[in-house]
């Protein structure tokens, strides 16, 4: 174990990720907590620019990009665990961060396809065709609300977004489907959006967290969808596992083609 080092900054590399959790082995840690903190720590590195230098800044910093992330309160406080054992191993324990989440109202409930769907319908119906690309942004594409800014007249026109995460560490393109891609240029035309983020307010703002949620709340109850599962968080989870399921699929007809070929 490192000895104190009272160092303003402390470089993360490979060697010292490996040798903390070698550390952490030491102490009895079972391997399904050992692939955890390496998980943990290597979306740590993604979050680290330049030379990958931890200060007593860098906690806050990384906590407060994993609320941004759309994470579970649980989830952060487990990561956080993870960021206050490392900067303990490296002798800087007044680098540990005591801000943990509440988790007590942590049960999230799940919005189901079919009542997606039904939201996607009736707003359709109703004619709140802001409300209905919001939705169908949000759930059925990935994009998380702190992104939404970041979806521009110009990259619509494009077909793909380039996200970018607050502190510049991590880059994801998301490619816009064909039919969403056609709504939204149908919708800026309409609207006389040229340049800027595609969902503003009507003061020319983009939208946040608050202004979604309020529209999404205020539709939920012509869809006849339980208010709290419209929001945000619950349309991101929804993506997820339409996602996990799509892959778990192809996973099945990539093993039962090889089982073919084999045969």
């Amino acid at each position: 174990m490192n000895t104190l080092n009272r160092e303003t900054e402390e470089k993360l590399t490979s060697e010292t990720l490996e040798t903390f959790l070698a550390h952490l082995s030491g102490q009895g840690r079972s391997q399904v907590s050992l692939q955890e903190y390496r998980r943990t720590l290597k979306m740590l590195c993604s979050c680290l620019s330049g030379e990958k230098r931890l200060s007593a800044k860098s906690g806050a910093k990384w906590k407060m990009w994993l609320e941004e992330q759309g994470f579970s309160p649980r989830t952060i406080n487990m990561r956080i665990s993870v960021w206050n054992s490392l900067v303990r191993y490296l002798g800087h324990r007044d680098w540990q961060v005591d801000d943990f989440n509440c988790i007590q109202n942590d049960i999230q409930p799940e919005l189901t396809r079919q009542e997606y769907l039904r939201l996607l319908s009736t707003a359709k119906q109703l004619g709140q065709i802001k409300v209905y690309l919001l939705v169908k942004t949000l759930g059925g594409v990935g994009l998380r609300i702190q992104e939404l800014p970041q979806l521009t007249a110009e990259a619509v026109r494009q077909g793909s977004v380039r996200l970018e995460s607050q502190n510049g560490a991590s880059i994801r393109v998301l490619h816009l489907p064909a039919v969403l891609r056609r709504e939204l240029l149908e919708y800026m035309s309409r609207e006389g959006i040229t340049e800027g983020p595609v969902f503003v307010t009507s003061g020319g703002k983009p939208v946040d967290r608050s202004n979604v949620g309020h529209s999404i709340r205020k539709l939920s109850r012509d869809a006849k969808v339980a208010e709290e599962k419209a929001n945000p968080r619950c349309l991101w989870k929804m993506y997820q596992s339409t996602q996990e399921g799509i892959q778990a699929n192809v996973a099945i007809l990539i093993e039962q083609a090889y089982e073919r070929l084999l045969e």
